[in-house]
């Protein structure tokens, strides 16, 4: 999992990702989902998370797929993303979307195919909790 996040640009040191894991796996309102192939071993996965916004319906964000680069084109994307959908269906959502860097061409041909609609282009600006981080 930490291989796939580094293939599309997100670099995590392992011991941080499995603390992350666990910490996810006491929230209800989050989900991981994983596709193995025949020998067991991770090929895919992705997070879902609930968001309750006052402004809008109980949606389910999915935060990112990924697909470890000699799977892709074999189904495993899209299985993730129905898996994805079924979640958000047992858990009220309303809707799912999905976030993808303006980068990310082909994801985003993907996401199209399986039905996706793009909503709009943002900016994300991000800083430490701290004062001035």
């Amino acid at each position: 999992m930490v291989q796939m996040s580094a293939e599309v640009g997100h670099e995590v040191r392992y011991e941080n990702f499995s603390e992350r894991i666990n910490e996810l796996t006491k929230n209800s309102n989050t989900e991981v989902i994983v596709a193995a192939n025949e020998e067991n071993k991770i090929v895919g996965w992705t997070q879902l998370e609930i968001s309750n916004f006052i402004f809008s319906n109980k949606t389910c964000n999915i935060l990112g797929v990924f697909i470890d680069k000699n799977y892709r084109g074999n189904q495993i994307g899209r299985q993730l993303i129905e898996k994805a959908q079924e979640w958000a269906k047992r858990k009220g959502c309303i809707s799912y979307r999905i976030c993808s860097d303006i980068t990310r061409i082909d994801s985003h041909a993907f996401y199209k195919h399986m039905g996706f609609k793009p909503i709009k282009t943002e900016q994300i600006f991000s800083r430490g909790v701290e004062k001035g981080e």
